[in-house]
Parts: C-alpha cells; structure tokens; sequence
C-alpha cells in the first residue's frame, strides 16, 4: 500500500513539476495568442518578433542546460550558469531597449515588460530544475500558483478590455522576487564565468542552440516581410499554438520523462481525444473554406487545425531527440545534426512564399514537423543499431 501511494505521489509531482515548466515557459506566447484571439493583429506581430529576438538571447547559451542538470542530477555547479545568464541579461536588455525604441514599435512598454518576464523566466528555469534535484516540490507549487494567477488576470484584461501592463509589471517583481530567494539557497561555489562562456560557446550545444533560434527569429521576419503584419500575427498565434506540445515536451516534462522511463497512464486515450480535436477544428476550417484568407478569423482557425496536426509529428520528433540526449553518449553527433535541421527549415518559408504566395505560408509548421520527425526518427534508428 506505501508503495503504491509512493508511486501516485511521484506522479502527481511529476505533473506539477510539467505543469509548472510548461507555464514558465508559455505565459509570453499566451499573452501572443489572446492577443490574436482579440483581433489585436499588430500587438500579436510585434510580440512575435521580440519573442522571437529574445528567443536568440536566452536559447543559444541555454546549451540545453536543463536536459544535461537533470541527466547528470547535480545541483553543485548551478550558481556559476545563474551569474552568467545574469550577465547575458543584462546585455540582452540593452539590446532590447536598443531595437525597441529605434524601430517604431507602438506598444514598446508592453514588449519591453515581456522582455524582461522572458529574461526573469529564463534564470527561473535554472532554480526550478534546482529544487527538481532536490524534490523541493513546495517551491514548485508556489511559483505554479503565481503563474496561474498571473496567466488568468492577463486573460482577464483582455476580456474586460483592460490595460495589462501593470499586470505583467507586478507580477514581474513577484518572480524576480522568487529567483532572488532561489539565488540564495544555491551552493556559492563560483567558476570562471569567462571560463564558462567559453565552453559554451565551444560546444555543439551552443551551435545547436544558435542555429535553432536563428532559424526561428528568421521565419518571423521573413514572415511579417512577405505577409504584411496582420496575416504576420495571424500565423505567428497559429504556429505558436502548434509548437507548444513540443516545446513543452522538449523543455518541461520530456527530459524528466524519459530519464525516469515513466509511462503516462492513459496516453492512447489521450492521443485520441487530441486527434478528435485536431479533426474536428480541421472540418469546421474545410467547411467554411470560402472565408479562409477572407475572414482573419477564419484565417487563424484553419492556420492552427494545420499547425496541431503538424503537432503531432513535432513530438514525435521531439522525443527521439530526448531519448538520444538521456539515453546515449551522442550528443555531440545530435547536436551537428541540430545545425543541419535548422538549415534545411530556413528555406520552408521562401520557398512556400514562391510557390503559392502568403496563402501557402499556413502550412510551413506543418512542413518543418514532418521533417523534423522524419530527421530524428532517422538519426534514433541509425543510433541505435
């Protein structure tokens, strides 16, 4: 009988440590997406692009930090990674201010707030896979509480046609407030942090991480180049809404997963119910298929059908990239193959564009999962033999 209530408690921790990352990670794109919900196109399009410049800043000297602490499980060596991404920050705040203020951005408040509750959730990250290690699974409750009452009054003032910036303001404070406690509770232990950034910058993780992000920052611009800033922010909400499924997966409870060989109890129901969703929201964008690229609402519905359906085959993708990173020793090997990935993607927008205009630019997240499954699938099977 104790086992088994070990075993539900372990799970139920689980879920809330999934839960939480994937909130941590989240909050910025559904801001993006109630955005569009909205119909505030222009808001929608410019933070597509700040989060995708930040993006840039956070992702690339991540090193997939988080797979390789929680691989390891050691907590010793986390303070000096905090100072740096401290340091990487601050400069990326600059940096932000910079373009922000020089390139005619109309809510330039608000994106600056997301930038700095990007940034704050970036070091999080790092202090939540700390207490990860240490199954301290009070603190994650108490920053999963604030995230949901967070994300409910932001959903709140768009309801009620509220300004939110004063929203993301406090509850920047609350998670700065939350790191800070975090900070101090880790072992003080430094390391160089040059020395640091050069082995980042050294590794295969960061080329990986680099060549990721570029390519995404790359797809919003070419974007909102080739299809103006409404239709921009249209497909910037659909493919963000596509991709969470995979990018929770790959960042927030794929790596706790796949390390622990957990099997999630009714994932067949689960798949199912997805599909009928995905079916249905497919059928309803079919069935008015006269007011698609008419109806900017109609537009979006169809644009994220197609993306959930690309879903799909994103997690799929994603997780025999995870099973390589937890299971075998050829990271390095993965990570070069990362690069290649991002390479090949870069051309899916131009090449849409070409072929069939703005209108076929709906489908490009559809094609970067297909190749992204079909890519590592690959690499799993060849690795594995």
């Amino acid at each position: 009988m104790k086992l088994i209530e070990n075993i539900f408690l372990k799970q139920i921790n689980i879920g809330i440590q999934s839960i939480t990352y994937g909130l941590n990670l989240f909050i910025p794109t559904l801001i993006l997406f109630i955005s569009s919900l909205f119909k505030n196109y222009e808001l929608t399009a410019e933070l597509g692009i700040v989060i995708g410049l930040n993006i840039i800043f956070t992702q690339i000297f991540s090193a997939n930090l988080r797979s390789i602490l929680i691989s390891k499980n050691k907590t010793d060596n986390i303070y000096p990674y905090i100072i740096f991404r401290l340091s990487i920050s601050f400069l990326a705040l600059i940096a932000n201010i910079v373009i922000v203020y020089n390139y005619n951005f109309v809510y330039s408040e608000v994106l600056l707030q997301i930038t700095i509750l990007i940034l704050i959730q970036w070091q999080c990250e790092i202090i939540l896979t700390y207490y990860e290690i240490k199954s301290d699974f009070k603190k994650f409750n108490n920053y999963l509480l604030m995230s949901l009452i967070f994300s409910l009054l932001i959903v709140g003032s768009f309801i009620f046609q509220k300004d939110f910036l004063n929203v993301l303001i406090f509850f920047n404070f609350l998670f700065l407030i939350f790191l800070v406690f975090g900070i101090f509770q880790l072992n003080k232990k430094i390391n160089s942090i040059s020395k640091i950034f050069l082995d980042i910058i050294k590794s295969p993780a960061f080329f990986s991480s680099l060549s990721i992000s570029l390519s995404n920052l790359f797809w919003r611009v070419a974007i909102l180049i080739l299809c103006g800033k409404t239709l921009a922010g249209i497909y910037f909400a659909s493919f963000a809404i596509g991709s969470l499924p995979g990018t929770l997966f790959n960042i927030s409870f794929g790596p706790t997963v796949i390390k622990h060989n957990i099997k999630i109890k009714n994932i067949d129901k689960l798949k199912f119910y997805a599909y009928l969703v995905i079916a249905f929201l497919i059928f309803v964008a079919l069935y008015n298929k006269d007011k698609i690229f008419l109806d900017n609402q109609f537009t979006q519905l169809f644009g994220t059908a197609i993306s959930l359906f690309g879903a799909i085959f994103m997690i799929k993708g994603q997780y025999y990239r995870q099973f390589i990173i937890q299971k075998t020793d050829q990271i390095s090997k993965l990570f070069n193959y990362d690069m290649v990935y991002s390479v090949i993607i870069i051309l899916i927008v131009p090449i849409l564009f070409l072929v069939g205009g703005a209108n076929l630019v709906v489908i490009s997240f559809l094609i970067s999962s297909l190749l992204s499954f079909g890519m590592y699938k690959m690499i799993y099977l060849n690795l594995r033999n």
